[in-house]
């Protein structure tokens, strides 16, 4: 799995993710409640030694949809997200793979951390529909050559 693979399966695998979410989508969640959507921001070479072993940065968005009708469901919205942000710092070591021309090279993530949980965008006609939440994720990772 390449870190993008990778980082969904670590999300699904968050205990209280089926309390807050049916399915986790690439690049934008859907508007109803209960949505989430990841997108790639980018991967970065962080450093690179001799013999061409790297250690490289990706980014993601994670954006949510929750129900957000009063300061309750606000509130617990927050709260998952702050959840989910503690949670990612202690999902590291799992395997990924990269694949640079025909080769594939194998490495691990090193480290995830979660930063700027806040709301994203409200909804203008209907209070029924979700309040969206964006939350910025950074995967850092090695290739080893």
């Amino acid at each position: 799995m390449n870190i993008i693979e990778r980082v969904i399966e670590i999300l699904q695998s968050f205990p209280k993710i089926q309390t807050v979410c049916n399915e986790i989508h690439v690049d934008f969640a859907d508007p109803e409640p209960t949505s989430y959507g990841l997108s790639s921001t980018g991967d970065s070479l962080v450093s690179e030694d001799v013999l061409g072993n790297q250690i490289r940065q990706h980014g993601f968005l994670l954006y949510s949809t929750f129900s957000g009708i009063n300061d309750f469901e606000r509130q617990e919205n927050s709260t998952a997200l702050l959840e989910l942000a503690v949670w990612l710092k202690n999902q590291t070591g799992a395997e990924v793979q990269t694949t640079i021309g025909d080769r594939t090279y194998r490495g691990e993530i090193t480290a995830i951390s979660a930063e700027n949980g806040m709301l994203y965008a409200v909804p203008q006609e209907n209070n029924i529909d979700g309040m969206q939440y964006q939350l910025q994720i950074t995967a850092r990772y090695t290739v080893e050559f």
